[in-house]
């Protein structure tokens, strides 16, 4: 089936050495660090990850799992990642912790536009009734309660900070049903070409070949979203009896499913430049090498499980709109082996031969701020400068102002993921010879794929270790004459600002030195922040004058940290005012809320940095 995951081993479980007592305090530890921080993340990227770290659950307990997503749920939701992936990672292990030889349902949908829910279900799973009550009536972490309370607990506090619950319901009629609910964000900066999609493919035909008319079914509905009609054919049907093709626009098949029968009928087809006709491949999570190689020879697109809407409306734009034939996760047909392309174990370098290093620019582009802090702790050496950026846009900024010697990047990040990073990166000759290393907790060959086909040269993974940060830069960073004879600073983390937001640069400028700026910066947030219901509060209460003066007054201690969109806001505004225009105002409130916390966030992370740098 399009979803149905085959067990796959996986590394033991990171709590497995641990005590029952340790593994109450990490919990008790992990629970007060909670901060929940809203971003977009590509949701088939988190599920994948998911995915293998149940894997061994999987196996051992010999059950499959399905992901269920309704079509209106986007390739990017708006939320915190990690903490989404940490509760949904606690609740399916219970799950699959239920029972035997079954499936485990994971559905995602949105409830009146207003809440995000994550519903995981194991129809033949039995919570009996005085353990579900300790797990919804548990409020701390105990040593008292067993792991897997302790561990419902902790994904309750997550869901809490999140602004949401979770509730659990268990009968031996219905099953055991786990309900993750959370506020649903809008994605402000999606681009989706739906609509476009929707005008051009109304009408169009498609032909699901699969083993049973079942077999297709959860990827289906996604394409009827676009308004395509959908057929259906057996397998052994289609063995017997090859359809007339020229009725249809595509046909959508497993690579599970293919045979080398089924790869010469269809090759004609891919091979005939005049055809319109287009051969869409899906592969599972834990799909065969050979046969992923072999579905590759007569691939126009590939889609890997779990489909989201947004992975379907990607290579249905780019075969039938931008008119591509090469929409492949992975393009060329060679046999790639992804123990080769990860960086395992320790090489020659050690510790004391670092100085080699000095003068060397490394770039950092990781948004969890954990990860960058490992990262930034691992290469903070004499005489190298690093770069932190929390997404791939920034990345591709800097190189622009900066030479950039080596990599390291995260794949699932917000705005621009490391994929289309290094895609962007090696389009063009100047920056094609930089080394770029991705660090991730994607481990799926197919996955490791990718990051070689995208033009990335290896791959960390993570939990990071430094023995392999150190192999990485000994196998990838050619220490040239050029940068050696860069003048060499004491080590140095390089802030680089978001100039629309808070230009940094000039307020060093005018600060007599960094300490004086840091003060002015951190007791002038502190009187604005107070400020903010005043402003509000005169919209509210149509108070032109006063909002006028008030605008004016804040104007000065914005510009004198110098928080740029703050600066032209409040310009604005006091023209709009001046000028007697009523009507918009309301919308200010909205501009305020929304300039405000993206004013906080980079002041956050400017004081960060520089505390990383005593």
């Amino acid at each position: 089936m399009f979803g149905f995951l085959k067990p796959k081993t996986n590394k033991n479980d990171a709590n497995e050495d641990l005590t029952s007592h340790d593994i109450v305090e990490k919990f008790k530890a992990e629970i007060k660090k909670i901060k929940i921080e809203n971003q977009p993340f590509r949701l088939s990227g988190m599920l994948h990850i998911l995915t293998n770290k149940v894997s061994d659950l999987l196996q051992s307990n010999n059950h499959v799992i399905h992901y269920d997503i309704e079509s209106d749920i986007g390739r990017y939701i708006v939320g915190d990642n990690d903490y989404i992936e940490q509760v949904l990672e606690i609740l399916v292990k219970d799950a699959l912790l239920l029972n035997m030889d079954y499936e485990v349902i994971l559905k995602i949908s949105k409830f009146q536009n207003k809440f995000l829910v994550f519903e995981i279900i194991n129809k033949k799973g039995l919570i009996k009734k005085d353990l579900c009550k300790q797990y919804l009536d548990s409020e701390r972490v105990l040593q008292k309660l067993n792991q897997n309370t302790n561990a419902f607990v902790k994904a309750k506090k997550i869901a809490e900070a999140m602004n949401g619950s979770i509730i659990l319901k268990s009968g031996r009629i219905s099953g055991t049903y786990y309900t993750f609910q959370i506020p649903f964000y809008e994605d402000q900066d999606c681009k989706s070409n739906q609509k476009e999609l929707k005008t051009f493919l109304e009408g169009k035909k498609a032909l699901f070949i699969g083993k049973d008319k079942h077999d297709t079914k959860r990827v289906q509905y996604i394409f009827e979203t676009y308004g395509i009609h959908i057929d259906n054919i057996k397998l052994d049907h289609f063995e017997k009896k090859k359809p007339d093709l020229g009725k249809y626009n595509m046909a959508i098949i497993r690579s599970a499913d293919l045979s080398y029968k089924h790869i010469s009928f269809f090759k004609n087809i891919y091979q005939d430049e005049k055809s319109n006709f287009k051969i869409i491949i899906v592969h599972e999570l834990f799909e065969t090498e050979e046969k992923m190689v072999l579905a590759k020879s007569i691939a126009h697109a590939e889609l890997y499980s779990p489909i989201v809407i947004g992975d379907v409306e990607e290579i249905l734009y780019q075969i039938f709109i931008l008119k591509s034939n090469a929409v492949k996760g992975i393009n060329n047909i060679e046999i790639f082996d992804p123990d080769t392309f990860t960086i395992k174990g320790s090489g020659k370098i050690k510790e004391d031969d670092l100085d080699w290093y000095k003068g060397a620019h490394i770039a950092i582009v990781e948004d969890s701020k954990v990860d960058q802090r490992i990262i930034k702790n691992i290469l903070k050496l004499d005489g190298v400068t690093l770069f932190c950026l929390h997404n791939g846009a920034e990345m591709l900024k800097l190189l622009e102002t900066e030479e950039i010697d080596i990599i390291f990047s995260d794949i699932n990040m917000p705005v621009m993921d490391g994929l289309i990073m290094t895609r962007n990166i090696r389009a063009k000759k100047k920056w094609e010879h930089i080394p770029i290393v991705s660090i991730s907790s994607m481990a799926f060959s197919h996955e490791i794929e990718e990051m070689k086909v995208a033009g990335m040269n290896a791959t960390i993974s993570k939990p990071i270790e430094v023995k392999e940060v150190y192999t990485a830069l000994e196998n990838f960073l050619v220490m040239t004459a050029k940068i050696r004879n860069r003048k060499v600073n004491d080590h140095k983390v390089k802030f680089l600002c978001n100039k629309e937001i808070l230009d940094v640069d000039q307020g060093l400028k005018k600060a007599e030195n960094e300490a004086q700026y840091q003060e002015t910066l951190l007791e002038t947030m502190k009187m604005l922040k107070s400020k903010r219901e005043e402003f509000e509060k005169m919209i509210y209460d149509q108070h032109y004058v006063a909002l006028g003066k008030f605008a004016n007054s804040v104007l000065f201690m914005y510009e004198s940290i110098h928080a740029t969109a703050m600066i032209e806001m409040m310009k604005e505004l006091t023209q709009f005012v001046s000028q007697g225009q009523r009507v918009y105002l309301i919308d200010y409130i909205y501009l305020y809320q929304k300039n405000w916390k993206k004013l906080e966030k980079e002041v956050e992370r400017y004081i960060e940095n520089v505390q990383n740098k005593k």
